[in-house]
């Protein structure tokens, strides 16, 4: 019974990037719109904010990477603040910083990014999935 369940379950995917490199200021919800993956269709390309299409659990990570310096965003629910991801570097190198979550959303929840910091992205290296569990 249990895996018949599993299986009736819709799929919901996607994957998506920052398209060029872009400046983000803060409070400005970052636009993943170069979509790998949208399954589901529950990413919106022309905000880059994810609208639950089912009730469930969900996964979500963001990764970020800075052109040079400092780079700050959270992961919103419904304009509640979830969880952080912040990357820094002394010598203005290159860095990375990621984070994941796993929270139930509701039909029509909104899940995104919001940049709390001026900081310009790489393309390449800034992306948000996210799937049902």
């Amino acid at each position: 019974m249990f895996e018949k369940k599993l299986l009736s379950s819709s799929k919901i995917a996607f994957t998506a990037e920052i398209p060029r490199y872009k400046t983000y200021y803060t409070g400005q919800i970052l636009n993943f719109t170069k979509v790998i993956t949208n399954i589901g269709g529950g990413l919106n390309i022309s905000d880059g904010v994810f609208y639950c299409p089912e009730p469930g659990m969900y996964y979500f990570f963001v990764n970020i990477m800075p052109n040079i310096g400092t780079a700050y965003v959270s992961i919103f629910k419904n304009r509640h603040r979830i969880t952080y991801v912040f990357t820094g570097s002394v010598d203005n190198d290159w860095n990375v910083g990621s984070n994941a979550v796993i929270i139930q959303l509701d039909k029509s929840d909104q899940v995104f990014v919001e940049s709390n910091s001026r900081t310009k992205f790489y393309s390449d290296s800034t992306f948000f999935t996210g799937f049902k569990i």
